[in-house]
């Protein structure tokens, strides 16, 4: 059976993609109606501090740099490589591993990409915080894992994402840039994940 690892963003927890996303709602309705195949959904807190101490307006920007500091320096990527294998190992899970996620969490999915290659065959990127690190290490054209990245036209991280895109399209790696209207924001990324399952059932 395919596991989906759902990623949230920097001010996210667990709960966020059911709770704002209607994550397990979308998906449970998706494939009652044929239009996704069953999957394992795992939501995973990729956090590794209380945003919560510094959430007032004026502090944003140092919380933002904080989390990309302790990110970085706790390399949640292994983290979430180490909880894929501990998945495959309880629930015996050999098929397609995906994973998505929403702004920095794409980040953190793009870079266990990158880490688990031999493991992780789709990749779902909404609203991402990426450079040119988050690249696919493996630039072969026959590759099986491919891209979906997701971006509104009003979203402060278009410019970014289209130049990933291009960054993509320069390698001829397989990949999917999709321009939604709105901004950085929850429709965008419920609309993002609605297509992403579509797609994914598409690819059997």
């Amino acid at each position: 059976m395919p596991v989906l690892y759902l990623l949230h963003g920097v001010n996210g927890c667990e709960k966020a993609w059911q709770e704002k996303g209607g994550a397990i709602d979308t998906l449970e309705a998706m494939i009652a109606e044929g239009r996704c195949r069953p999957m394992l959904l795992v939501m995973p807190d990729v956090n590794k501090w209380a945003f919560d101490v510094c959430s007032s307006s004026n502090k944003m920007w140092t919380c933002l740099f904080r989390y990309s500091r302790l990110s970085h320096e706790h390399e949640l990527e292994y983290a979430v490589s180490d909880l894929i294998d501990h998945i495959d190992s309880v629930y015996h899970t050999t098929g397609m591993c995906i994973v998505a996620g929403l702004s920095d969490g794409a980040r953190i999915s793009a870079n266990v990409a990158n880490v688990r290659p031999e493991r992780v065959s789709q990749v779902g990127l909404f609203s991402p915080v990426l450079k040119k690190e988050q690249l696919p290490a493996n630039q072969q054209t026959d590759s099986t894992l491919s891209y979906h990245v997701y971006v509104g036209k009003g979203d402060i991280f278009y410019a970014s994402s289209r130049r990933f895109h291009r960054r993509m399209e320069r390698r001829h790696y397989p990949h999917r840039f999709i321009v939604l209207r709105g901004t950085h924001d929850w429709p965008v990324w419920r609309n993002s994940l609605s297509d992403f399952l579509r797609q994914l059932s598409m690819s059997e």
